[in-house]
């Protein structure tokens, strides 16, 4: 009795198959994966700036409204992000005046501006307190960080972690 050559390599090319897709699968989700955290990155960045600049522009905002200008600037600046908010959990924004003596070092550092003007230098998302943000005099900077774990779809393609920290800050001058 002759066996036909094909009927004994019938199964390979579904195995063979199966192999070559799953690894193009992977690498395509590793792609798509890749692409919506940069364009998360990219957005943020964004919502960043246009936020210091809302906060450069109302900066002579009077002074019984500084909180409720405070909390629109946050409102508006999380607004810019759209639909990327619900990409992050633990989401926080925070608007400060910066350090000048910071900005000038060779290494520039962008720290908060101390109400008594000396270090140590609060943190922006911390209980102390820091300078309120309109305290920025005309060309001082102003300056917005958006803080923030983001949490890929599939981490564990690309062997990422399940949360990455974004602290993303955008500064300007101030016009007051």
């Amino acid at each position: 009795m002759r066996l036909n050559h094909r009927s004994r390599r019938r199964g390979t090319t579904i195995v063979e198959s199966a192999l070559v897709l799953s690894i193009f699968l992977m690498l395509l989700f590793g792609v798509f994966e890749y692409c919506r955290y940069l364009m998360v990155l990219h957005v943020t960045h964004n919502a960043a700036r246009d936020g210091a600049r809302y906060a450069a522009v109302n900066v002579n905002c009077p002074s019984d409204q500084v909180t409720a200008k405070k909390t629109e600037i946050e409102t508006y600046t999380k607004a810019r992000m759209k639909s990327v908010e619900r990409q992050f959990t633990d989401l926080k924004v925070a608007v400060y005046p910066c350090d000048s003596a910071g900005l000038a070092l060779s290494t520039p550092v962008i720290r908060s501006k101390s109400t008594t003007g000396l270090a140590p230098y609060p943190d922006p998302f911390g209980a102390t307190p820091y300078s309120p943000w309109n305290n920025a005099a005309f060309t001082e900077r102003v300056a917005v960080t958006v803080k923030g774990k983001y949490k890929p779809i599939l981490p564990s393609l690309l062997f990422m972690k399940a949360e990455v920290e974004l602290n993303i800050t955008a500064i300007t001058a101030s016009e007051g």
